[in-house]
Parts: structure tokens; C-alpha cells; sequence
């Protein structure tokens, strides 16, 4: 398989967000109240993630194409809007082999889209894709590859941020959530 690995200006690990995740940090970003939900740890841990090591996050192409299927459309454009702004463009160079990777990886899971986000981010190389989806994580975390599927608390916890660090980045003193102190450190 012909890879190449996106260059990031940060140091450490490439990481992949799978279309649940992006939602959610995105949500996260745009919110200011705390996430209280059965999800909530993992909700802090990619806000965190996020802001105390920026630039790490990766998309790929299946990831990009299932925002363009949102039915909402106010809620389609704020991701939309979002890709454009904060993240960079790696596009598949090798279709042959992430449709090939993605039918050995249909061999663990059904749902066609999850293994090719896999297949996709083995092509551009990346170290892991975060994931909710339980099902996605449980038939696949195991599976043989190069990228490995994590939790976002996994991910959060293995970058061994020191409690009471600062943030990389912050929101902007304009935006509400920089008056709240749940996603801190």
C-alpha cells in the first residue's frame, strides 16, 4: 500500500476522528455546558484532547462524505463550515488498496462506512481513530492493522497531560466556553 503521513506542526501520534467523534467535539467547541450524559468522560476527553494537544485530529474522505449527508442543514453547514476552518485536506491516493483493506476488514464488522474510515486511515497512515461507537470499536479494536481504533478517555488518558496544565489552545475570551472550567485540566 503507497502511504504517506499528514504532516502535522505537533509532535506524537496521528489521529483520526470517525464522524460520532466529530460531532461531538464539535458540539463541544460551539457549547458551553457540561456534558452530563452517559458519554460525558468521553466528551471531556476529546474537548481535552483537543485543546491540550492541538492539531492532532485527522479526516478522512468517508468521514467528510457522511457530514455532506446530514439532513439537517443548519446542522450539515456548521460541520461543514468547521472542516473548512480547522482541518487539512489528505486526500486517498491508493483506492485500490483502502477498498481491498476495507473488505478484509468487513470481515469483523458489517457496516461498510466504519471499515473504510478504518482503510482510510491505515492509508494515510495514522496511529489510531477515535470512535463512541461501541460496536465499531469492540469488532475492530482488535483487528490486525497498523491504526488502531481507541476511545477518546484512552486517547486522553495516553497523552499523560499533567493535571493543571495549560492548554495548548483556548477558546477565544469572546467565546462563552472559555468562562467555564469543566473542559480544564
Amino acid at each position: 500500500m503507497t502511504s504517506r503521513r499528514p504532516t502535522h506542526h505537533s509532535t506524537g501520534p496521528h489521529v483520526g476522528l470517525d464522524s460520532q467523534c466529530l460531532s461531538y467535539l464539535l458540539d463541544g467547541i460551539a457549547g458551553i455546558s457540561e456534558p452530563t450524559d452517559s458519554l460525558a468522560e468521553e466528551k471531556k476527553a476529546l474537548l481535552r484532547s483537543w485543546l491540550y494537544k492541538p492539531g492532532a485530529f485527522v479526516l478522512t474522505e468517508t468521514v467528510i462524505s457522511e457530514v455532506s449527508q446530514i439532513r439537517n442543514i443548519d446542522r450539515r453547514e456548521f460541520h461543514e463550515s468547521f472542516i473548512r476552518t480547522l482541518f487539512l485536506d489528505y486526500p486517498i491516493r491508493d483506492l485500490t488498496a483502502v477498498q481491498a483493506r476495507t473488505v478484509q476488514f468487513e470481515v469483523y464488522h458489517p457496516k461498510s462506512s466504519d471499515c473504510r474510515i478504518l482503510a482510510e486511515a491505515e492509508e494515510l497512515r495514522l496511529d489510531f481513530v477515535l470512535t463512541y461507537d461501541h460496536d465499531f470499536w469492540k469488532r475492530l479494536s482488535s483487528a490486525p492493522g497498523t491504526t488502531k481504533l481507541m476511545k477518546p478517555s484512552a486517547y486522553w488518558a495516553n497523552l499523560s497531560i499533567p493535571k493543571g496544565a495549560r492548554p495548548v489552545t483556548a477558546p477565544h475570551h469572546t467565546n462563552p466556553l472559555s468562562e467555564q472550567s469543566w473542559w480544564r485540566w
